[in-house]
This record gives structure tokens, C-alpha cells and sequence, in this order.
């Protein structure tokens, strides 16, 4: 009796169904975005500094998609953000892609990274390593810097900064109204798992700290209906604008991120040493900061500042002791330099993915150097290092030619710089230097020389003109 034979299950798809409908509603979606941000670009930026608040506030953020390799909201931003960009590029002239080869080449150093690790570690590991403070950063530069030249643009991404910077504020009070003003040592516990005292990350503290910059360039102004136009504002404005910019930094100051305090202080006398005065007034500035200074020591030697002086002084302290974050840091640092590597790898970096173990104190590290510098040199090498000193010095430079209207512009990427000396890049802070870019390019644009005369042939003398037609440059281009 012959065996029967088994019943064969043919598959029409590769993946189970369930599986297939949320793949054909994230393309369906991402088309949504990619719509978006090519038609218009102040949502897709509110759409990018909204889903960072939403991640902080949230405490993190789920997987959109996960058939192997999660896939994060930001994620979907951050592609969806290249795409956009590297179609514009070809749209703009020679000297913009000329003044953006530093950025694109650390875009080319990281696509091969990322391939190098993908082989090697898989995809997963190579995404995890570069998705946010390469990828999602870079992309959000370029796509910022690519932008069509717009008044309205450059007028909505400090306003939308600001919105950024008002939710953060609510955060913070948010979480000291529910778990109090604690020092950064304090050791908290939520449902049995231990919590930072600290109720937003140092990348939003940042933010205030940017957004008081921001506002401290941008004096108040009203409109006047009489001569249509926007003049400076009275007393009154002129001193809500002043509480606003003095809450931030008091904001900043009680959330004890303290290279955010050194960022602070960086930005500040850069402003200072940046901002054009006459005369005296330089001095007279110094004069009254190193008194208000001496003020604020004298009341907390006093003891005016009660328990809040206490927490603010033991963050202080904290930094000094051998078992202090920022040592811990110096150790993991040396040990990363100390490692062996080749010659090709100090060129252009070690694939992502191949890890950043350690050993600290006698335990095994294994979380990225908490230095961007030191990120990209490992990960980019020291040519993705020399691009990314070559992107902020030349926007620099450029943004310097247009005088005190990018003053505060210049303050902010000073103090990203900072930033950078102990973390990596995060989103919120390529909106800024994109648009850093973005001034740079338009600057460019603006003084470009115009086209030499040609022979001038008789002209017959025109038809009264109809009103043009005006067009929203934002609307009708990528």
C-alpha cells in the first residue's frame, strides 16, 4: 500500500497577511509625508520639532513598524525629509551644491559606514547605530538647507523654536510639580524603576537655553495700521520680552544639565564678544554682568535661595569628584582613543554596528562616547571629522558677512558646538543649523553678481502690465 502523500501549502505572499496590510499602509502613509514635506515644508518642520516633544513627553516612542527591523516615527521623518532633499539638489544652482559639499560628504561617509555594517553586523545593529545622530540629523540639515528661499520660512522656524522651547517649559514644570526639585545625584524610583531627577533631557534644555537667544535677537515689535508696518514695541512689550528670556534661563539653571550651563555661559559672552557696540559699551556690559554675578554669589551665600541653593551647589559638586559623570566620561573617552585600529579606519571610521565596549571602573560599557566629535571619528573617521568642522566654520563665516542680523544664529551653533563635547547630534538641533545653511545659501544668492549687458537693440514701448501674479515659493516648489 502506497504511502499518501503529504498536503503542500502553497503561500501566495511572502509575508502573512496582517503583516502585508501594514506594510501597504506605511507606503500609503509615507507617500502622505513625502507629499508633505515636498509641498510644504512649514508643516513638515513643525511635523519635526513636534515628534521630538512627543518622544521626550511620552518618555520614548513605539515602533511604527517592526517585520524584523524597527522602524520609529522619526524614522519615517528622517527618510522622508532625504528624499525631498536629494531631489532638490539638482534643482539648485552650482554654488548652493558647492557651498553644501562638506554636508554631503559626511552624507557619503555615512552611507558607506552604514553599508560596511550592514554586512557585517546586520541591519538592525548598523541602524541602531546611526539612525539618529547621523542619519535623522543629517537628513533634517539637508533638508532644511535645501529649502525654497522664502521670507515666510524664515520667519516660521524661530516661531516654531519658540512653541518647541514653551513645551519644554511646560515639561519641566510638569514634572517638578509632580515629583519636585531634587539635585541631579538624587536617586528617584517610579513604579520600583529608578528615574532621573531631572523632568527633560539635556537636548531640551538646550532648546530654552537657544530660545532665549532667539528672542534676546529679536526685539518685541507691534504693527503699526497707519503706516503698515511693524514697529518697536513700548515699555511694556519690551519687558514681558525681558521676563520671558529671564524664565528660560532660570528654567535652565533648575534642570541642572550642566554642559548646558557651560553651553549657556559659552553662547552668552559670545553674544557679548559678537554683538557690534560703540564707544563703551562693551565694558559697561562686562561690568554689569560680573555685578549681577556678584549679587547672585553674595544671596546664596546668604542662604536666599534655601533648599534650591542646596541641589544647585551639590550638581556643582558632583562634577568635581572622582566618581563624577564627567570622569566617567574622560575614562570611557581615552579608552575609546586607546583602542587599536587601522589606518583605514582613522581615515574614514570602523563600520556601524561594530561597537563601542569599554571598560570603566572595572565594569563593561557599551552606550556610544557621549562626544560627537569622537562619535563621527570613530564611525566617519578623521575626514567625516575635518567635514563636519568644515560645515559649521564655513556657515560661520558666511553668516558673519551678513552682519548683526544672524548674531544670534552664529550664538546658537556656538553652542552646539559645546553641546557636542558631551553628546551626540539630535534633531532638534539640525532644524538650527539647517536653517543656519539655509541663510548662508540665501546670503549667497542674494549678492550674486548680475549677468553682464549685451548689446542693447531698440525697444518698442510696452503695454501698460496687468498686476503679477503672486506666488507662494514655498507652495509651488520642493
Amino acid at each position: 500500500m502506497s504511502p499518501i502523500p503529504e498536503r503542500i501549502t502553497v503561500r501566495l505572499f511572502p509575508v502573512d497577511p496582517q503583516t502585508l496590510l501594514m506594510l501597504l499602509t506605511a507606503l500609503a502613509f509615507v507617500g502622505l509625508l513625502l507629499w508633505v514635506f515636498a509641498r510644504h515644508c512649514r508643516i513638515a518642520i513643525a511635523l519635526l520639532l513636534g515628534s521630538q516633544v512627543w518622544i521626550v513627553a511620552a518618555g520614548g516612542q513605539q515602533a511604527a513598524l517592526d517585520f524584523g527591523v524597527r522602524v520609529y516615527p522619526a524614522d519615517l521623518l528622517g527618510v522622508c525629509a532625504l528624499l525631498v532633499a536629494v531631489v532638490r539638489l539638482p534643482r539648485r544652482g552650482l554654488a548652493a551644491r558647492a557651498g553644501l559639499g562638506a554636508l554631503l560628504a559626511l552624507l557619503a561617509l555615512t552611507a558607506w559606514s552604514t553599508l560596511r555594517g550592514v554586512a557585517d553586523f546586520g541591519l538592525q545593529a548598523a541602524g541602531n547605530d546611526s539612525r539618529v545622530a547621523f542619519w535623522q540629523f543629517l537628513a533634517i540639515v539637508l533638508y532644511l538647507a535645501t529649502a525654497p528661499l522664502s521670507a515666510s520660512l524664515n520667519r516660521f522656524v524661530p516661531r516654531a523654536w519658540l512653541a518647541t522651547a514653551a513645551a519644554y517649559a511646560l515639561l519641566s514644570v510638569a514634572g517638578w510639580a509632580d515629583r519636585g526639585l531634587h539635585a541631579v545625584n538624587a536617586h528617584l524610583a517610579v513604579d520600583g524603576v529608578t528615574v532621573d531627577a531631572r523632568p527633560v533631557p539635556a537636548a531640551a534644555a538646550l532648546v530654552l537655553a537657544q530660545a532665549a537667544v532667539l528672542l534676546s535677537a529679536h526685539p518685541p515689535a507691534r504693527r503699526d495700521t497707519a503706516a503698515d508696518h511693524a514697529v518697536p514695541a513700548g515699555g511694556q512689550g519690551r519687558g514681558r520680552h525681558l521676563v520671558a528670556v529671564l524664565f528660560l534661563l532660570l528654567l535652565v539653571v533648575l534642570l541642572q544639565h550642566r554642559t548646558v550651563w557651560v553651553a549657556t555661559a559659552t553662547m552668552a559672552l559670545a553674544w557679548w564678544a559678537l554683538r557690534p557696540a560703540r564707544g563703551g559699551q562693551r565694558l559697561v556690559s562686562a561690568c554689569a554682568g560680573v555685578f549681577a554675578l556678584g549679587v547672585v554669589a553674595l544671596l546664596y551665600t546668604a542662604g536666599a535661595f534655601g533648599a534650591i541653593g542646596g541641589f544647585l551647589a551639590d550638581s556643582v559638586r558632583e562634577t568635581q569628584g572622582t566618581h563624577s559623570t564627567f570622569v566617567w566620561r574622560l575614562l570611557g573617552w581615552q579608552e575609546l582613543l586607546d583602542a587599536p585600529r587601522t589606518v583605514a579606519q582613522w581615515l574614514v571610521g570602523a563600520p556601524f554596528g561594530s561597537g563601542y565596549e569599554r571598560i570603566i571602573a572595572g565594569g563593561l560599557v557599551t552606550v556610544s562616547p557621549h562626544d560627537y566629535y569622537l562619535h563621527i571619528m570613530l564611525r566617519l573617521g578623521l575626514v567625516g571629522l575635518l567635514a563636519l568642522l568644515v560645515v559649521y566654520v564655513q556657515t560661520f563665516r558666511r553668516l558673519g558677512r551678513q552682519g548683526p542680523a544672524t548674531l544670534a544664529l552664529r550664538v546658537v551653533m556656538i553652542g552646539q558646538l559645546v553641546l557636542f563635547v558631551s553628546y551626540s547630534a539630535i534633531p532638534e538641533q539640525a532644524v538650527l543649523l539647517g536653517l543656519c545653511l539655509w541663510q548662508a545659501r540665501a546670503a549667497g544668492r542674494s549678492k550674486a553678481p548680475a549677468p553682464a549687458p549685451g548689446p542693447v537693440a531698440p525697444v518698442p514701448r510696452p503695454a501698460p502690465l496687468a498686476p503679477p501674479a503672486v506666488k507662494d515659493r514655498d507652495r509651488t516648489a520642493l
